[in-house]
Order: C-alpha cells, then structure tokens, then sequence
C-alpha cells in the first residue's frame, strides 16, 4: 500500500497550529495521510500538500468522519521526510501545508478552498522560520540522499 494514515503527532501537531494559527479551520475535517513513494515536481521533491478531496472521495469518507460530508482537506506527507526531519520541522510543515487553505464563510458553497503561495512560501511563514530559513531545502536534501540510498 501506498499511503499510511498520519500518526497521532501528526494530528496533535496539526490540532495545535490550527489553535495557534488557524482558528477559521476549528471544526474543519482534515485527513493527514503518509505517502510512501517519492513525489517530484519541476525537479523539486515534495515534502507535503494540502488538497480538497472531489465529491467521491467526500463520499467515502463519511463513515470516518461522522459527517456527511467527509473530509473537507487532505494533507499529504513524504513519509520519510518526516521521519528525517528534526522535531522543530514537524510544525514547520504542517503550518505551512495550512497556510494553503482559504475558508470563505460566504461562499454558497462548500467554504473550503486552497490557494497557492504568495512568494515561494508565504510571508507569515518567513518571519515563524527566522531560525532555519531553508528548513524545507534542509530536510529535502537529507530526503533524496535517502531515497537515493534505497
């Protein structure tokens, strides 16, 4: 199989920066999901996304959520991006993948949406990560020496 289900940090990290950080996603549906196989894109691994799920995939999540209307976000994660990364990059990551979500409470429809970056990151995310500005350059690089590694 492919994909894992995210693991308990995952969710509590997630559940805290949504406090901190988020508090339009309270209440918001969202999935963490592990992939297991690398994802590459214009040469540039991918540490994680965020996406809606289309109508079918709503569908088949209802039994897990609760709701009948399933999970309104899904965030993707390179398994073992993670597992490399130090525990301050974990929140990094997370945070950063939130930042793509855009709640319109004034939509007719659903009020999830997803925007992309304002710059290569977001604004916001560049003063949170003074510290280690190239933490995701940092954390990728150690990734595909390890994918390359078997």
């Amino acid at each position: 199989m492919r994909f894992e289900d995210g693991s308990d940090l995952s969710y509590e990290i997630m559940n805290d920066m949504v406090e901190s950080y988020f508090p339009e996603l309270q209440g918001c549906r969202i999935k963490i999901i592990f992939d297991l196989k690398k994802r590459m894109s214009g040469g540039r691994l991918i540490l994680g996304s965020i996406s809606k799920p289309n109508e079918m995939m709503r569908f088949f999540t209802i039994p897990e959520t609760g709701s009948q209307e399933g999970y309104d976000y899904i965030i993707r994660l390179d398994k073992r991006a993670w597992n490399l990364m130090e525990e301050a990059d974990h929140p990094r990551l997370i945070r950063h993948e939130l930042r793509h979500t855009n709640v319109d409470l004034d939509s007719d429809s659903n009020p999830y949406k997803t925007r992309g970056h304002t710059i290569e990151d977001f604004y916001s995310e560049i003063r949170l990560n003074e510290d280690d500005e190239r933490w995701a350059e940092r954390i990728a690089m150690a990734t595909l020496a390890s994918y390359d590694q078997g």
